[in-house]
Order: structure tokens, then sequence, then C-alpha cells
């Protein structure tokens, strides 16, 4: 069921969101990049990675360690993209009307999983990354980590909450299509 009649500012608002959310994609990426390969940049003017402040704080980290920490931190950060990506599709499907399709419904669900997922993908990938980050210290002075984090169980929630209006959404269309089976 698509909403032919959307209004001007809903178009409007979904288009703005969807650029804003490609554009945060590409972002996200640039900054998680930046925070392994160019850390005394972005300590400077305060960027960093949250589950990895005590250990990215300068270039001391040899290069090669800093590059595989990266690559396994490419992991979560794919999925945070994953969801962006899915984020922009579904802006853009609002702003054409597209609202109660079961596309958008779908794309809504991806989005909730992509978050849950992704917190538990970088709270695993943190002890590689701890144990790559550390192995320039002498024997003894390495370290694996683990960090569950405020911020990780604000995006749990907000993965939750994202799926329960999916959820609504969905109930909201079959009721909908029941009611419109009878007219």
């Amino acid at each position: 069921m698509a909403n032919a009649a959307v209004s001007p500012k809903l178009t409007r608002l979904s288009r703005i969101m969807a650029w804003l959310s490609l554009a945060g994609a590409v972002i996200y990426l640039l900054l998680d990049a930046g925070t392994f390969l160019l850390p005394d940049t972005l300590n400077a003017v305060g960027v960093f990675e949250a589950h990895h402040l005590g250990h990215l704080v300068s270039s001391a980290i040899p290069f090669g360690d800093r590059l595989a920490a990266f690559a396994v931190d490419l992991i979560p950060t794919l999925l945070v993209m994953w969801a962006l990506i899915e984020l922009y599709w579904l802006f853009l499907s609002y702003a054409r009307g597209a609202v109660f399709t079961e596309a958008a419904l779908r794309s809504l669900s991806r989005i909730a999983a992509l978050m849950f997922v992704q917190v538990l993908v970088a709270f695993v990938a943190e002890a590689p990354i701890s144990y790559l980050l550390s192995l320039g210290n002498p024997p003894g002075h390495r370290e694996i980590s683990l960090t569950l984090t405020s911020h990780d169980i604000s995006y749990l929630f907000m993965a939750g909450v994202v799926l329960v209006i999916a959820r609504v959404m969905a109930e909201a269309r079959r009721v909908a299509d029941e009611i419109a089976s009878f007219v």
C-alpha cells in the first residue's frame, strides 16, 4: 500500500534525511579510517573512537598495527554504513510516497537488525583491536579489552525502538488492508 498523497513537507524532509544519511555513511567511514590512520590529527580536533579511546592516542603505535586494527574495525563500520545506506533508500521511498509499503517495512526492520548486530560485532571486535593496538608494547603490557559503554546501551535501545516502530507500521498496514478489503 503506497501513499500517493504525501505532503510536500514530508517529501522535502525525507529527501534531506536521505542525503544526510548518505553523507553520514561516507563521513563515518572517513572518520573511522582517520582515527586509525591519522590519530594525532583527529585527536587534535577531538575525534575519537569510543571503544579505543584509551589505546589509540598517537601515531606512536606502529602504522602496521594501526592498519591491522582498522581492518578489524571495518567490520562494524561497514554495518553502520549499510544501515545508513538502507536509511538513505528508505527516506527516498518515503519521498516518493511509499510509506507503508512492504519494502519500506522490510527496510526499517533491516535497519533495526543492523543496529543490533553492529553493537554486538563492535563489542567482540574490540578484543582483537585492543590487542593489535598494544602489540608494540613489551610483553606483559599487551592487552585485550572488551568495553560496553552507555553509548552502546543507548544504541541498542534505539534499535529496539526502530524495530517496534517497524512492527507497529506493519500492523497498521495490515489493519488498513483488512479494512480496505471490506469496502
